[in-house]
Parts: C-alpha cells; sequence; structure tokens
C-alpha cells in the first residue's frame, strides 16, 4: 500500500523512515486507500510498544498525497536473514517468537491485531530487538462505533502464505489468527522453506486452499533438532481451529525455555563478513599492562568527560590484557565498573553481555545476597529493558526486589530504583492501573524517607502525572 523511503528531519537533525501511499490503482479506490493508510498511522501510534516503531507524524506532500513519518528501523528483515544465512538457530527462533509473541499480546490487550505478520514484517536489530513493522492492514476488535468499515465484503486481506484459515474462509480476523501467522513464520525460519508452498504458475487461491485444508509436514522432520515442546508449540500455532491455538502467553512461556543468550547469536548473526584486523607479529613483544589505578583514574576522567564509549574500550582492553579470571576478587570491581560504563554509554547489548557473564561466574562462588551478584542482577534487568524486552526485564526486577529488601532494607534507595522500575515496565506491557497502584506507594515512601532534594522524587513524580493521564483518557 507504500513505498518507505529513509530521509532527514531537518528540524530536529534526525533520520527517519517516510512511507508514502502509493499512487497505483484505480483513482476510485484512493478515498479508501487514503483512510486505511491514515489509520495505520492512528493504530501503530496507539500501540506504543518498543518493539514497533514510533510514529513521528503524518502530512502531505505538494501534491496532496499523504505521507507518515517513523522512526527508522536498523536491522535486516527475517525474510532477509533468511535469504542470506538460511534456517534459523533453535535458540534464535525462540527469541523471536518470545519477543513478536510480547508485541502481540500488548496489541491484542489494547484491541488491536496485525492481520499480516510475515517474515518481511518482521526485523532484527543489532541490539537484539525483534521489530514488528507494517500495520497497514490492522484492525481494531473493537473499533469505534461511528468509523466507516475500510474492508469490502468478500475482500482478502493478507498474504496468501500467512492467511489463517478463518480469514481464508471470510470469517472476521480475531488476535488467534495472529498467532497462526506467528506459527507460519516461526516454521519458515526454522525449516528453510514455507508452511505451504505455491505450485508454479498457479494461483494464489491455491495456496489458501492449503491453509484451509491440508495438514502440515511436522516441523521435526525439517529440523530435528527442535527441542519437543516447542515444535509442539509451534505446530498447536498452526491449528486450523482458532480455539486450539496456544495463546501468546504460552508461546513466551515455552520460548523462554529455549533461549540462550541471543544477544550472542543475534552478534554471530550479524557479524561481519569483511577481513578481519592482521594478527601481531609473533616476534613483537607486549606491552606490559598498566597498574589498574592509572587505567582507573584515566576511565574516571574520561566518564567523567561524558566519553563513556572510549573509556570502555580502554578498560575492556586493560582487563584482557590481564587475562585473569572473570571472578578474581581484586577485578571485580573494574568488571562491574566496565558493565556501568557500557551501560552509561548505551551499548546495551555489551553491556548485558558483561553484566550476564559477570554475575554468572559471581553466582557459582557467591551468595545470591552478595552485593556485587544483585549489582550484576539489577544491571542484567537495566539492559533487558533498554533492550525492549519488557517480560523478561519485569520478571527479573520481581525477582530481585525481596532479595534487594533482605540485604538493604525496605526503605533503601536501591530498592526504590527497582520498585519504580517494576512500576514503568508494568504500564508499559499495558497494565496501567496496576502500575498506578505500585507508583503511588512508591512515591509515598519516597516521600517519607527521601530528602527533598532527591532526583528520584521528579522521577517518580512525572511518571504518576504520565499514568493518570492516561487513565482519564482510558
Amino acid at each position: 500500500m507504500g513505498e518507505v523511503w529513509a530521509a532527514e528531519d531537518l528540524q530536529l537533525n534526525r533520520l527517519v523512515a517516510v512511507k508514502f501511499l502509493s499512487s497505483h490503482g484505480e483513482p476510485g479506490n484512493l478515498p479508501r486507500l487514503e483512510r486505511r493508510f491514515e489509520r495505520e498511522a492512528r493504530l501503530t501510534a496507539r500501540i506504543g510498544h518498543p518493539s514497533v516503531p514510533t510514529v513521528h507524524g503524518t502530512g502531505r506532500r505538494e501534491d496532496n498525497s499523504l505521507y507518515i513519518a517513523m522512526e527508522l528501523v536498523d536491522g535486516s528483515t527475517l525474510s532477509e536473514l533468511l535469504k542470506e544465512k538460511g534456517p534459523f538457530p533453535v535458540q534464535l527462533a525462540a527469541a523471536v517468537a518470545f519477543q513478536t509473541a510480547d508485541v502481540l499480546a500488548h496489541a491484542h490487550r489494547i484491541h488491536v491485531i496485525h492481520r499480516d505478520l510475515k517474515p518481511s514484517n518482521l526485523m532484527l536489530t543489532p541490539n537484539n530487538t525483534v521489530k514488528v513493522l507494517d500495520f497497514g492492514i490492522a484492525a481494531a476488535l473493537k473499533p469505534d462505533p461511528d468509523e466507516t468499515p475500510l474492508t469490502r465484503s468478500g475482500e482478502w486481506l493478507g498474504t496468501p502464505g500467512f492467511m489463517s484459515p478463518e480469514q481464508a474462509c471470510g470469517r472476521k480476523a480475531t488476535a488467534r489468527s495472529d498467532l497462526y501467522a506467528l506459527g507460519c513464520v516461526l516454521y519458515e525460519i526454522l525449516a528453510g522453506k514455507p508452511l505451504f508452498e505455491l505450485p508454479k504458475d498457479a494461483a494464489p487461491v491455491v495456496l489458501v486452499l492449503k491453509h484451509m485444508n491440508e495438514k502440515a509436514v511436522p516441523l521435526t522432520e525439517h529440523r530435528p533438532d527442535t527441542p519437543p515442546a516447542f515444535a509442539d508449540l509451534i505446530m498447536r500455532l498452526l491449528a486450523k481451529e482458532p480455539e486450539e491455538r496456544p495463546s501468546t502467553e504460552e508461546v513466551q512461556d515455552v520460548a523462554r525455555t529455549c533461549l540462550e543468550q541471543p544477544t550472542s547469536l543475534l552478534r554471530r548473526l550479524f557479524a561481519p563478513s569483511g577481513p578481519q584486523p592482521e594478527p601481531v607479529a609473533k616476534d613483537e613483544a607486549p606491552q606490559a599492562p598498566q597498574p589498574s589505578a592509572s587505567v582507573t583514574e584515566r576511565v574516571r576522567a574520561l566518564a567523567d568527560r561524558g566519553e563513556h564509549a572510549t573509556a570502555a574500550a580502554l578498560l575492556g582492553e586493560h582487563l584482557r590484557g590481564l587475562r585473569r579470571p572473570l571472578d578474581d576478587p581484586e577485578l571485580v570491581p573494574l568488571r562491574l565498573t566496565l558493565c556501568e560504563v557500557l551501560l552509561a554509554s548505551q551499548d546495551f547489548t555489551r553491556a548485558y553481555d558483561a553484566y550476564f557473564a559477570l554475575g554468572g561466574a559471581l553466582r557459582k562462588r557467591r551468595p545470591k545476597t552478595d552485593r556485587d551478584v544483585l549489582a550484576c542482577r539489577m544491571g542484567t534487568a537495566r539492559c533487558l529493558a533498554e533492550l525492549g524486552r519488557t517480560p523478561e526485564a519485569l520478571h527479573e526486577f520481581e525477582a530481585l526486589l525481596p532479595v534487594q529488601q533482605h540485604v538493604f532494607g525496605a526503605v533503601d534507595p536501591t530498592v526504590f530504583d527497582t520498585r519504580y522500575e517494576i512500576a514503568a515496565l508494568t504500564a508499559r506491557g499495558g497494565f496501567i492501573q496496576d502500575a498506578r497502584e505500585q507508583l503511588g506507594g512508591l512515591v509515598a515512601d519516597q516521600h517519607r524517607i527521601l530528602p527533598t532534594s532527591d532526583e528520584r522524587h521528579a522521577r517518580a513524580d512525572a511518571l504518576l502525572v504520565r499514568l493518570d493521564r492516561l487513565i482519564e483518557s482510558a
């Protein structure tokens, strides 16, 4: 329905994606296409999920044609990656399943269905986020009664290879229709081939009929390495009857069991294929590592100037040169500093990997109440939140809170920070009233304990105002 171009926002000095309404087709269809295009902008903006591109605005060009300006996403679609790399590793497919189900769960809670989920509408970014694109034919499950219907009687909407049987029969699409499409996507990226293939020179209706009537070949015949629970989940997503398909919550529960540091998997997937740096000649004597105290001073100075990326590079090189175990007690403070600097530099993927690795090493030798272990868990959760992995981040913060309360006490500022993150992530997940209740208690406790100059007051008060506005407008 449109063409997408990268463009520069001259007013705000940023790159954006601009989607133009295609002028092709019958002139008589233009008013209906324009209404659908405008609805796409409204529904996409309404979703407000970190894995859905942000809509910046809409307008008309000089020729009166419509456009939508939105977030420019850096990455590759699943269809591009499948063509370039072949079938996905199981853990990566599980990460796609988990994050896409999170978007669908959020969209369905606010009564929006996508209706055209497919590999070319799902993008993986280098920082391990799935982006769900193109809500061009999305629909509201509870439309405004005054809104004019945009779908004609008997009209097929969607892509034949990913269309649910009920859509193919002309029945109304539901949230379970999106889950069928997700099953088709997962089947294809694991099997390396579509669920059903269109015979040569056959009309698209043949493919639609296959989805309606034919039984799918079990996924394990193509990918015997798929864990039984995950393979069974995907096949149940492909059930002909909507009520037989699993929920988004079950998709996430099963996918979570398959996940294995998807950040590392994605880094391998996006690893450059060009020439690597030349190795150091063997006859060159290695330089002696600098004293840690000297490096720490330089890192602190760089961080104070806001040069976090440079500070992280310096400290990372120093630690690698020492060749000491991750849990070496003398170096744990330096390794935590590296994690913090990576987080401050907004390199959330590397920060996550650093916190995760250090925390894992420390937990083998230290109790769960150890303060360095808790710092790693807190950092890992923050990175998950920044990477858009909302359910995982919320789960980690909720598990962390009682341990922090036991170690630090209920009114410690660190505990307040975790309570704030839980409320913010609960709101991001669409549970506004629950988040409002959590935040109300936090605000009261902070005003009772913390000095008036503490910045935590302004942060919590600002979120409280936003939540109250959302509740009033609902």
